[in-house]
């Protein structure tokens, strides 16, 4: 039976998948069979319009094992989560966190252990939502509370975004290509070029 495994890391800037990577290793899963999503929001990117992700999804269309740390990699709002892992679950697939062991096994024909599989997802989704959004309000308190103290000067350039404009337009360079020779993520390219 084919294990797969699906890692996401939020942001370019400071997160790596090193950890995600050595999680699939532990697992004694292939290099060949790890997809992860970097630079990829777990709230706003729907796991469909994730470009590693479209690749568990052919890969399990006939079933299968796919292992994540914990279901939040999938995704952080409760209908994402709960409808790609029914759909995941009517194709027969058993999905492993490694973070407790929790699986939910698609093969399960007990009415009564489906209904608590259902119920434990329902809960894990929920609580993954809650958890993002307050995350992100304590995060903008403690910034209007630093604002307000004189305190917060905002994050610090990672590059000079007027030197990453001018290198990408000489060079006619991609994106990658641009974040690849400053030494930074995509992400802070991308940032640079919406400065304009």
């Amino acid at each position: 039976m084919r294990r797969i495994y699906y890692g996401r890391v939020s942001t370019l800037d400071g997160q790596t998948a090193a950890s995600q990577y050595a999680d699939a290793a532990a697992q004694g899963i292939d290099r060949d069979d790890v997809f992860i999503d970097e630079g990829v929001s777990g709230y706003h990117v729907a796991p469909a319009d994730r470009q590693q992700w479209q690749h568990v999804e052919r890969d399990l269309r006939k079933g299968g094992v796919l292992v994540v740390r914990w279901l939040d990699r999938i995704s952080r709002r409760y209908d994402e989560l709960h409808s790609t892992m029914q759909r995941l679950m009517s194709k027969g697939v058993r999905v492993v966190c490694t973070l407790n062991g929790m699986e939910f096994d698609g093969a399960e024909t007990d009415p009564t252990k489906k209904a608590v599989r259902d119920a434990i997802l329902a809960f894990m989704a929920a609580q993954g939502e809650a958890d993002y959004r307050n995350r992100r309000e304590m995060q903008a308190r403690g910034i209007e509370v630093a604002k307000a103290e004189g305190r917060y000067k905002g994050r610090k350039q990672a590059v000079d975004y007027a030197e990453v404009r001018a290198w990408k337009a000489e060079q006619g360079a991609t994106v990658r290509a641009t974040a690849e020779h400053f030494g930074v993520g995509v992400a802070t390219v991308a940032r640079a070029l919406a400065e304009q």
